[in-house]
């Protein structure tokens, strides 16, 4: 897996980061001691475990948003893909292995193996018009000893002059060679890339392998062409004094050959192989170099070359989800236990909404998340104004899914302002072949509304109608029970006040001690269940 950082220095804000935090930390410190000071009161020490909840909660999701927002500006990439690229034109880069075993002379007619490589590249050049090319020099490293040209007198001349004494390195590293080559071609090239590589396979460091997967990473394909004798041959080393045994080591370039071909999901040209091997002695040798270019073919050719996945739009999502967890938890009081927990969650339905399959237009969509995202702050005025701007675009567009779903999100701010009427006449301007969410909705706010005004026997009915939607909403079954034990204290006290008294001011009063009891005890339950499922109404 290839893990790469555009820009390392967009870490340099995890400083700006830190600062922050420590800032954070002071504020919690002095809101914790503002509170010490009032811990004689029960409900303060509650009011401060739930803050620190909250804001422990908000802290650490905003902290994972700014940290995944600086890995998205970073440029992260790991993993590659494979791009089809199409080129026109030829680029082809001669790298010469200039190391003192290219001057033993076992060559034909008794030259230097570098002086036949010379000739050898000369000849090429008669069949190669229009080819740029460039020449490296190899040895110890590698050089750009001429850039990309169609100079070729220039290229010649460069050829009639290759020594080991152009290069004071000493050692023999082909594949330093092969990685200048392949950054001696621009990056954004529509050029196709070769790369002939002039040598007697001698070699001290072992990097030729590794060199050749870069080459075909970037859709370049490697040649090999050998010069010299299979057999052992003397020649000075570049102290002038040191003699080694040298040879045309094909066997180990061949060697090579077999271990990057093992190297699976390399991406190279489909009309080239990855690494070839040429010996330069052979008849027909040349043409083989020549046919791997396609001269006579004028057509664009498709390569492929390795690019790294860029992750910058992982890292923005997570960052817009985990700065969406900052709001549900930094108000969720999560020590009254997981059905507040769960109904917590609703609010971030109507946000979520958007990357369903719900088929919404680009600007009503945009709307409702703005819409949604002040309804998670309460600043539920913005939100009515954001719904109430996608009724009037659904309705002259014509849109019906999307004004169905504008009315329930509507519908559902005005409950929290408790405005019950308003939303009530919202509900009923809902199409009737809505979808099952957006009616699971209406019976469940009407439910509540009903509720509010002590109407328990409608409530449950309504709660019921929901639960035939949805079964496994846990909020609906809550509030279909609660609604259950309203209605039948209602059904009891309705019996007592039918019974004969005598002392109908006391008994009266009596009664409504009692009814208060009863009604305070209920509330206790329904206050905190109620307040929260209101905000799961929006679980569409």
């Amino acid at each position: 897996m290839n893990f790469t950082i555009a820009r390392p220095q967009a870490f340099y804000f995890i400083l700006l980061l830190i600062f922050a935090l420590v800032y954070v930390i002071k504020r919690y410190s002095r809101i914790k001691k503002t509170f010490s000071e009032k811990n004689g009161v029960r409900n303060q020490v509650y009011a401060f475990r739930r803050f620190k909840v909250c804001f422990i909660s908000r802290s650490i999701f905003r902290t994972l948003a700014a940290l995944c927002v600086i890995f998205a500006f970073a440029g992260i990439s790991w993993g590659t893909k494979i791009i089809p690229v199409q080129k026109n034109g030829k680029a082809v880069s001669f790298v010469f292995d200039i190391s003192y075993s290219m001057e033993t002379k076992d060559a034909p007619e008794r030259t230097t193996r570098l002086q036949a490589a010379a000739n050898y590249a000369q000849q090429l050049l008669e069949y190669m018009e229009g080819v740029r090319i460039s020449i490296v020099l190899a040895k110890g490293d590698g050089i750009i000893a001429l850039p990309l040209t169609e100079d070729y007198p220039a290229i010649k001349t460069l050829l009639n002059n290759l020594s080991p004494k152009l290069m004071t390195a000493q050692g023999s590293s082909l594949g330093k060679g092969i990685r200048c080559a392949v950054n001696s071609f621009p990056t954004q090239t529509s050029e196709s890339s070769f790369i002939w590589l002039f040598t007697d396979g001698e070699e001290t460091d072992g990097n030729l392998v590794l060199s050749i997967e870069e080459a075909a990473a970037s859709g370049i394909p490697v040649a090999i062409i050998g010069f010299g004798s299979e057999r052992e041959s003397e020649v000075l080393a570049g102290d002038g004094v040191t003699k080694v045994k040298t040879a045309l080591r094909s066997a180990e370039i061949l060697k090579v050959i077999e271990q990057v071909e093992k190297i699976k999901n390399i991406n190279h040209s489909t009309k080239n192989p990855i690494v070839t091997y040429v010996d330069a002695s052979e008849m027909g040798s040349a043409w083989k170099l020549l046919k791997a270019l396609s001269l006579t073919n004028s057509e664009l050719e498709i390569s492929y070359e390795s690019q790294p996945i860029e992750r910058n739009t992982l890292f923005i999502i997570l960052a817009l989800v985990f700065y969406m967890f900052s709001f549900i938890f930094g108000e969720a009081d999560l020590i009254q236990g997981k059905h507040t927990l769960f109904s917590k969650f609703s609010s971030l339905s109507i946000v979520l909404f958007l990357f369903s399959s719900c088929g919404l237009k680009t600007r009503e969509g945009k709307q409702i998340l703005e819409g949604s995202l002040n309804w998670s702050k309460k600043n539920y005025q913005e939100a009515i104004a954001n719904f109430m701007n996608v009724e009037i675009l659904s309705e002259k567009e014509n849109d019906k899914m999307a004004n169905d779903y504008a009315l329930c999100n509507l519908a559902t701010t005005y409950i929290m302002q408790n405005e019950n009427d308003a939303a009530l006449e919202k509900f009923d301007q809902i199409s009737k072949d809505a979808p099952e969410n957006i009616k699971f909705a209406i019976y469940y706010n009407s439910g509540i509304i009903a509720h509010r005004r002590g109407d328990y026997e409608a409530a449950s009915k309504l709660f019921k109608e929901a639960l035939f939607i949805d079964s496994s909403n846990i909020d609906a079954k809550v509030n279909y029970e609660l609604s259950l034990l309203g209605k039948n204290i209602q059904e009891k006290q309705l019996e007592k006040q039918l019974e004969p008294v005598i002392e109908t001011n006391n008994n009266t009063s009596f009664e409504k001690e009692l009814y208060s009891v009863i009604k305070e005890t209920e509330s206790k339950q329904w206050k905190n269940k109620q307040q929260e499922s209101e905000k799961s109404s929006l679980d569409y």
